[in-house]
């Protein structure tokens, strides 16, 4: 698909936001690709059956989400700002929550 028909489409919000969250190897980027965060969780939704499940506030005043699919096979952190956009800071597979006690700390080696 081309870009220009992309952006002809109904689903054009959303096939923009598919070809920015994920991104090009980190090398090659700029800056973190960003959209308006209703977007971006609307096409990992519907891409990736990603889902909110854990929201943080940063030092820096922004709000820091990651979505997982239920199966664990991808994620996605997200930085959003307080306009409402949202970047993509990372991605990637094998996602697993893990209790607190049953990780060791970083750096331990335990």
């Amino acid at each position: 698909m081309s870009f220009m028909s992309a952006l002809a489409g109904p689903a054009a919000g959303l096939a923009l936001a598919m070809s920015i969250v994920r991104p090009v190897p980190a090398a090659a980027q700029v800056q973190s690709p960003c959209a308006p965060y209703e977007i971006v969780a609307a096409a990992l939704s519907e891409r990736y059956h990603e889902a909110p499940v854990a929201r943080m506030l940063s030092d820096r005043g922004f709000v820091i989400e990651i979505l997982a699919s239920a199966d664990g096979a991808s994620f996605t952190v997200l930085g959003i700002q307080s306009s409402g956009s949202a970047c993509v800071l990372a991605a990637g597979s094998t996602f697993a929550l893990v209790s607190p006690a049953a990780a060791p700390a970083p750096g331990t080696g335990a």
